[in-house]
């Protein structure tokens, strides 16, 4: 269950926030910024782009139990007015739907929803180069680096005097605003989320299978068209999964036996 933050006293804050914070998608920016700045090829960065993608996606599985809480403490407090602005935002472009926006990051997709305008591998170097300048530009990481240096502060402070619950203590964190600056970056996540859904990236897309894998999909493929493959009915498959299945009969019978006709 997520913690109202806003309630939280500071140790614990600390400890709830720092993983957000500290995550690997990081220092791949880091290393992104130092390829750019060397001038380095497409390849190089397209390596890179794979694993912040990656990162990025472990950064939203990681804020996905705590969202909506956090939407609810921004709605509820009026010194949050203006982070309600971009989260509004983000709300009135947003293209996909919750249960979409999971499916993506697990490299799937909902039947329905709409596709991505922007193919990252169709991308000129000059635009892909843009597209990465742009993300490693993105706000998210100033505004880390503000709530890391708030963390550590209280973190010190707390170490130092040995009273993290004195009522000295809570109000230098208050004073820090250090739920603040994590609320701002928590926004700027989902901006990054907005503006990446208008890119659609597949990081298997030049991966190939190795000739004996192909091979034996292809011998499937065939087996199946030739109508000589050994298939599993669906009903077996349920029993053996668990699963029971519900067919759906149709409506209007009539209309049904004239089809079949």
């Amino acid at each position: 269950m997520t913690p109202n933050i806003m309630a939280l006293p500071p140790m614990a804050f600390c400890d709830w926030a720092r993983p957000f914070v500290e995550g690997s998608l990081f220092a791949v920016r880091e290393r992104m910024v130092i390829l750019l700045a060397q001038g380095a090829g497409r390849g190089k960065l397209e390596m890179e782009f794979s694993e912040f993608f990656e990162e990025y996606c472990g950064l939203a599985f990681l804020f996905e139990p705590s969202e909506k809480s956090l939407l609810v403490t921004l709605d509820e407090c009026a010194a949050f007015s203006h982070l309600k602005c971009r989260v509004k935002d983000v709300e009135t472009h947003r293209k996909t739907s919750p249960a979409g926006r999971i499916a993506r990051r697990t490299g799937g997709g909902i039947l329905g929803a709409p596709s991505p305008e922007i193919k990252v591998s169709a991308l000129s170097d000059a635009d892909f180069r843009a597209l990465i300048e742009t993300l490693v530009n993105w706000p998210l990481f100033a505004a880390r680096k503000r709530v890391v240096k708030l963390l550590d502060t209280v973190s010190e402070l707390g170490e130092n005097t040995g009273l993290p619950a004195s009522p000295q203590f809570p109000s230098t964190f208050v004073e820090a605003r250090g739920q603040s600056a994590f609320l701002e970056f928590f926004v700027c996540y989902l901006e990054l989320e907005q503006f990446l859904e208008d890119y659609d990236y597949d990081a298997d897309e030049h991966l190939a299978l190795r000739p004996e894998v192909a091979e034996r999909l292809e011998r499937s493929a065939a087996a199946v068209e030739a109508g000589t493959a050994e298939l599993t009915p669906l009903a077996e498959v349920a029993k053996e999964l668990g699963i029971e299945l519900q067919l759906r009969k149709p409506k209007n019978k009539r209309l049904f036996r004239s089809a079949r006709t």
